[in-house]
């Protein structure tokens, strides 16, 4: 990417936002068909993963958002994509049942089958990483208290790490602390933190009810609620809302040396960038 094109992006970006995080100054993108979530790509464009309309199969798609402003297709001929994350240049997304690895040039294949999978897949949601290439893929399930998590392997393994119990429900955003720890947040409210190691799980914040999308810069968690269209943040046990009026905010992401926070709103159709 062109070096001048992207600071004059985060420059006016961030010249749109001295006013504060959720006024109307943030600047959106529009005409997104259900974008669910965000990623910063090699590059510096903001890739999005497109559901599509509900009933219609293959509509799904991933497109991005360049440094002078213009959209771009990336891929297309998806089901759902929901969770993307990248990892050595390769973009993976959960797509329903599956999880699928997109190249820089919008080929994809399937990564991960659904018959892979030690226990059924019911509803793929969000994915993260860790520095070795694991991926974490949650399934919300029923919404209710059917949720799992997964750990996929570089070398295909697949691993159940956490099933639905007192603590998990419904878990839906996922993101890997020092590959050592995950944090979780669940559809029914919960901020969950998992030992990757020992898979116990503890319960560190709540009242995030619609819970989606987290993000983190050192000692500040940022979270998403979807059903609420706030976004919060998390600090030393302390709960404070930095963003609302979203219809639906999903899958949130910090980009930019963590200086800006890029919210997708699923019913909406928008992308919004809020420095923060």
């Amino acid at each position: 990417m062109n070096k001048i094109l992207l600071n004059l992006f985060l420059i006016t970006l961030m010249s749109l936002s001295l006013n504060g995080c959720g006024s109307d100054s943030n600047l959106k993108y529009e005409g997104f068909m259900m974008p669910e979530s965000v990623a910063e790509g090699p590059d510096g464009s903001i890739y999005v993963s497109e559901i599509g309309e509900r009933d219609i199969d293959k509509d799904g798609k991933i497109t991005k958002i360049k440094a002078d402003g213009s959209i771009e297709n990336v891929a297309s001929g998806l089901f759902d994509p929901k969770g993307i994350v990248f990892h050595n240049d390769k973009l993976y997304v959960t797509d329903r049942d599956v999880v699928i690895e997109v190249d820089l040039d919008g080929t994809w294949q399937v990564y991960a089958g659904t018959m892979l999978f030690p226990k059924v897949p019911v509803f793929f949601n969000d994915i993260d990483v860790s520095s070795n290439g694991t991926l974490y893929v949650s399934d919300t399930g029923d919404f209710k208290e059917s949720g799992f998590i997964f750990a996929v392997k570089p070398s295909g393994e697949i691993e159940l790490l956490f099933e639905g119990n007192d603590l998990i429900k419904a878990p839906n955003g996922v993101l890997v602390l020092e590959d050592s720890k995950l944090l979780i947040v669940d559809w029914a409210g919960d901020l969950l933190e998992g030992d990757l190691k020992s898979q116990n799980i503890k319960k560190i914040g709540e009242g995030f009810e619609g819970g989606d999308g987290l993000a983190i810069n050192k000692d500040t968690i940022y979270i998403s609620s979807w059903t609420k269209g706030t976004i919060y943040s998390f600090k030393n046990g302390k709960t404070k809302v930095i963003a609302d009026g979203f219809e639906a905010a999903a899958d949130i992401a910090l980009v930019h040396d963590n200086k800006v926070l890029v919210v997708p709103d699923m019913k909406a159709g928008t992308v919004t960038f809020i420095g923060i």
